[in-house]
């Protein structure tokens, strides 16, 4: 099996496993909705949204470099070098998180940041060990515990408030999502055999310096992803406060889970086999393999967007509480926006495989800038769901600047007529899912015909066009064995 046929099979079958734990996070969103008041619901949404802050610019260039050099170091020694130094770092990274945690819980007199601090450390030592399995080519393990997590976020926080609704105290909302993260991590901790092959005296300062000249450039990066990703949710928190925050964060969180899982799913099959080709064979092959990784993400992530814009206020209205459908129009506006940064994603793996991570920074900082100037104005302009139209505009103004400079070195290519056959069947899967949103019966059973209307049309018109024929092929193959 070429090394093409063998990328698609792992993205596609990795895909199905990322979307259903996309689907429980979604659950989640929702339950939370309705089992906290907004207040609760808000405040847990705040402390969230600082963890997950703090994981960029704390954590996450420890991530990169792990990403990066996870495969070759376990040729080498089992990883042995590798995540004892990881370990170490980690520790250290824990002390500094628990620290900035605690610090603005006594600044803002909140106590749920006293949660965020443990929360800090689960989900840091979760989303860089489940990386790490997924770079080791441990796919299974990773998928089992992720979807392990997904699970246990909603039924721990459903048993603490005993089936209650309008709990006023976000407090079995921390402790579902640090309980269910730090099983997480301890099942990718035995997957990935670290109580065998982590030891102190294996941690390495050269491995050190290693992982800091690729990650620290990306430190820089992480500051200003960070703002780039959560300004415009900041911002309502401060300006409407915590319920009006919670409408607009749990709306918002519906694309962004969405198109954070099919981008993961999509690149964990690709990205392992673009490093392989760049490291063992040509670059020219990496380059045409990173192409095709990107042709699969529209593939998924256009059809997804237009559908979710067209059933926005029929999904706001089954599955959140009261209330929420004000912000209705923040899920379509923010899934266009996360289509133009996963396609940013790709775009810098131009730079990430020259292992050249400055000009990252350089784009990064100009498109937060954007972001934070088209936020206020926006919100201000609109209302609170104006936050939604700055990061649209600033995610394409990403885009746009990172491939235009990324060309130095390479950018991927997307065949025109592939691109215009996904895009017209992802229009027509909107138009045919927000048709059946104007039916006069119920709004579940609204819901529940536009989804399947929209996904119907989309794939009539994908395997009528010839677009999707391979992965339909493998897809059908993969069944047939079953």
């Amino acid at each position: 099996m070429s090394e093409k046929n063998t990328m698609t099979k792992n993205a596609v079958l990795f895909l199905p496993a990322k979307i259903l734990e996309g689907v429980l996070l979604l659950m989640m969103s929702s339950m939370y909705t309705h089992i906290f008041t907004e207040p609760a619901a808000g405040s847990f949404g705040l402390v969230q949204q600082v963890i997950n802050f703090s994981y960029l610019l704390i954590a996450a260039w420890m991530a990169n470099a792990s990403t990066r050099y996870a495969a070759e170091e376990y040729k080498r020694d089992k990883a042995s070098e590798l995540l004892s130094t990881m370990t170490i770092v980690y520790l250290i990274m824990g002390v500094v998180g628990v620290i900035a945690c605690t610090s603005i819980g006594v600044i803002c007199q909140n106590s749920s940041f006293i949660f965020g601090a443990v929360m800090f450390c689960t989900y840091t030592a979760f989303t860089i060990l489940i990386n790490t399995l997924v770079q080791l080519d441990k796919v299974k393990p990773a998928i089992l515990f992720s979807l392990i997590s997904a699970i246990l976020k909603l039924v721990i926080a459903f048993i603490l408030v005993g089936g209650k609704n309008n709990f006023p105290d976000p407090t079995p909302a921390f402790i579902a999502n640090i309980v269910a993260d730090g099983i997480g991590a301890i099942g990718a901790i035995f997957a990935l055999k670290m109580p065998t092959v982590v030891r102190f005296k294996f941690s390495s300062k050269a491995m050190l310096n290693k992982m800091l000249t690729y990650g620290v450039p990306l430190m820089g990066v992480a500051l200003c992803s960070g703002l780039l990703t959560l300004f415009d949710r900041f911002y309502i928190y401060g300006v409407f406060g915590n319920a009006t925050g919670a409408i607009y964060y749990y709306n918002s969180s519906i694309p962004n889970s969405v198109f954070t899982m099919l981008s993961v799913g999509v690149l964990r099959g690709v990205y392992p086999a673009v490093l392989r080709a760049w490291n063992d064979r040509s670059k020219d092959e990496a380059k045409i393999l990173l192409g095709s990784g990107v042709r699969l993400y529209m593939l998924v992530a256009l059809p997804a967007a237009f559908g979710l814009a067209a059933v926005s206020h029929a999904f706001c209205s089954v599955f959140f509480a009261d209330g929420y459908e004000a912000g209705a129009s923040v899920i379509g506006t923010t899934a266009f926006a996360m289509v133009f940064m996963g396609l940013t994603e790709y775009a810098n793996k131009g730079y990430e495989l020259e292992q050249d991570t400055k000009p990252v920074l350089t784009n990064c900082m100009i498109a937060m800038i954007v972001k934070i100037v088209a936020s206020i104005a926006c919100v201000h302009a609109l209302g609170f769901t104006g936050g939604a139209m700055g990061s649209l505009i600033a995610f394409a103004t990403y885009f746009i600047l990172t491939s235009i400079r990324v060309r130095k070195y390479f950018m991927w290519r997307v065949p025109m007529g592939s691109f215009i056959r996904i895009l017209v069947s992802a229009i027509l899967c909107g138009l045919a899912a927000y048709f059946c949103t104007l039916l006069p019966i119920g709004e579940l059973l609204r819901l529940v015909l536009a989804i399947a209307a929209g996904g119907f049309a989309y794939t009539v018109c994908i395997i009528v066009s010839g677009e999707g024929k391979e992965e339909i092929k493998m897809i059908l193959a993969k069944i047939k064995r079953k």
